[in-house]
């Protein structure tokens, strides 16, 4: 097949690809990252570029999105396939910036009892009187062994000798896995991995202790094949490499996570012996390399969904060479690890009064517990909340505008103070959120026009003329439109459905109920704001507590303790998933509650 050149401008990064390569699939290759929002369908625009060279032909898609523009050499990078050299130059606006990323969540205390546990041992030498074998002689002083790893055991010799038999014993489970010489006993690290659908986030744990080491986040590289888990399942089921792609993305990118908390803190990877991985169902699958796309149809059917345990060399992560890796089990296709991490870390199975866990995304899950029993379901809200299918929407990164505030003026923060360059979900419900107070908005989402508006001159002179309605201008080339309106409407109203499903069938009263709100978008949201557009049902302000990373802190209790990788398994048994698209009354409900 022809191979030819792709270059990108600024910065002059030069990739040589296939053709019929589309510039989006070069932009990944060459490390330039472009947004990808809707997968490649040329639905979302977020990828537009300027072009010059061999391409294919414009599609309907880059026609509906760029219009006169495409004269102009503009294309979609999802859309522009390569057939010969080209040269694209990539506007600041289709970068995919580093995301704020949320890293602390609230916890439990449980007694440090992990998996992989280290003792240094002085051994007594073998003799006449004392023939053991080496193992026998190790597994005695450790005193709860009963087996060895066969690496171990062809060491074993050599080791216990070189060190006149004062070694460190490395053990899991009381299976012996390495023997090291002198006393290593303190150097024992394990790291815990949320690995979510835009974010990855790593923690170093110091496994003698029990202390977080350090943190450290990055972008998922999937984001380039789609923002959300339905797109990357699509693209996996498009191409004949997309599952082995996605999967060698994660893997590299959580490499260089643990290399760079090594580096950072000065640990050796070969010190790191124990990992723990949390995510949804789909980040679930494609870390393990299994195959996702029945959790995309009907009747959604995961591989699995009980607790995992492998090694990390048989995944490709690079740790110590027996150290395990353990995968938390999940509920249901769309109810994951994430959700059982946070159940783990909130403790949610055993609070007393009617208690609601919430993470709002792309898929809305919730979890409901009351009288001892957990009611849990998903909501396809879209990706409103993080700014996909938003006119001016992005991500929760710098120079997203991430509150609004009406008044007299429209006030606003960016992320980083840096000057506005779109918004993110916290800003969009704060910004309709005022609009519906100051009566821009109706209650049924229709954005007044000029003449009908009863407030202020200044607040008037904001509401603009758009497609398909009037537009409000929060300030120069960044706008609230009546789709935007809209999208937020459907991500709201189907998470509220999905709320009022669990709340009548546990027959919990809205009044009981205490929030607790997990993940980024739930950290950051104004919970005024949450509350005034019927985001959440109407409890008071004081019942709605926001968790942090809940999931990833789950995962690290795993890490502390043996005794919560049993608890989760436990958590995701005791869980009732329940389908909403099965339930008759779901279409009354969205309806009833995309009204504000």
């Amino acid at each position: 097949m022809r191979r030819f050149e792709v270059v990108f401008q600024p910065g002059g990064r030069t990739v040589e690809v296939v053709e019929g390569t589309t510039l989006l699939e070069a932009a990944s290759l060459a490390g330039v990252p472009l947004e990808g929002v809707c997968g490649g369908k040329g639905t979302c625009g977020k990828c537009e570029v300027r072009a010059k060279g061999k391409l294919s032909p414009s599609t309907s898609s880059e026609r509906r999105a760029l219009g006169d523009k495409l004269s102009l050499g503009a294309r979609l990078a999802c859309q522009a396939r390569v057939l010969g050299r080209v040269v694209v130059e990539v506007p600041d606006a289709s970068l995919r910036l580093g995301q704020k990323i949320l890293r602390e969540g609230v916890t439990r205390y449980v007694p440090l009892d992990p998996m992989v546990k280290k003792r240094f041992l002085c051994l007594s030498k073998p003799s006449l009187d004392d023939q053991r074998t080496d193992l026998e002689r190790v597994l005695d002083a450790l005193g709860e062994g009963r087996a060895a790893d066969l690496n171990a055991l062809r060491e074993l010799p050599f080791v216990v000798r070189r060190n006149e038999f004062r070694v460190t014993a490395v053990a899991v489970d009381g299976t012996l896995v390495a023997v090291e010489g002198g006393d290593t006993s303190g150097r024992c690290f394990g790291v815990a991995f949320d690995v979510g659908t835009t974010t990855l986030v790593g923690y170093l744990l110091d496994l003698s202790t029990g202390e977080e080491v350090g943190a450290s986040a990055a972008m998922n590289p999937q984001a380039a094949c789609g923002d959300d888990v339905i797109s990357r399942i699509g693209y996996l089921m498009e191409h004949e490499d997309g599952l082995e792609r996605l999967h060698e993305g994660i893997i590299e990118a959580l490499n260089e996570l643990i290399s760079e908390l090594c580096r950072d803190y000065e640990v050796r990877p070969d010190e790191v012996y124990l990992i723990s991985v949390v995510g949804n169902t789909c980040m679930h699958h494609l870390f393990l390399k299994l195959d996702p796309r029945n959790i995309a149809s009907v009747p959604f059917v995961p591989v699995v969904s009980d607790p995992l345990v492998f090694k990390a060399e048989e995944l490709g992560l690079k740790a110590h060479r027996e150290a395990r890796v353990v995968v938390l089990p999940n509920v249901a296709a769309y109810v994951g690890a994430d959700i059982v991490g946070g159940i783990l870390a909130t403790g949610l199975w055993e609070v007393e009064a009617p208690t609601l866990l919430v993470d709002i995304g792309t898929n809305g899950e919730m979890v409901l517990s009351a009288d001892g029993r957990m009611m849990a379901c998903s909501a396809a809200a879209g990706p409103a909340f993080e700014g996909a299918r938003i006119r001016h929407g992005m991500r929760g990164a710098p120079g997203a505008i991430d509150s609004v505030v009406v008044e007299g003026e429209v006030k606003f923060t960016t992320i980083g103070d840096e000057s506005p360059r779109g918004i993110c979900g916290s800003g969009l419900v704060d910004a309709v959120a005022e609009m519906l107070r100051v009566g821009v908005l109706e209650p049924s989402g229709r954005i007044r026009s000029p003449e009908e508006f009863e407030g202020p001159e200044n607040l008037k002179a904001r509401i603009v003329e758009g497609e398909g309605g009037y537009d409000f201008v929060l300030t120069e080339g960044i706008r609230i439109t009546q789709r935007d309106v809209r999208e937020l409407q459907l991500a709201k109203g189907a998470i509220r459905a999905g709320i009022e499903v669990l709340r009548r069938e546990m027959e919990v009263e809205d009044g009981e109920l205490t929030v607790l709100l997990a993940g980024a978008f739930g950290n950051y949201i104004n919970k005024k704001s949450a509350l005034r557009i019927g985001l959440l049902p109407p409890v008071e302000e004081g019942k709605v507590v926001p968790v942090g990373n809940a999931a990833g802190e789950g995962a690290k209790l795993v890490l502390r303790s043996r005794r919560e990788l049993e608890r989760a398994q436990e958590i995701a048994k005791k869980v009732r998933y329940v389908e909403l698209s099965a339930r008759p009354e779901l279409m009354e409900l969205l309806a009833e509650y995309m009204l504000f």
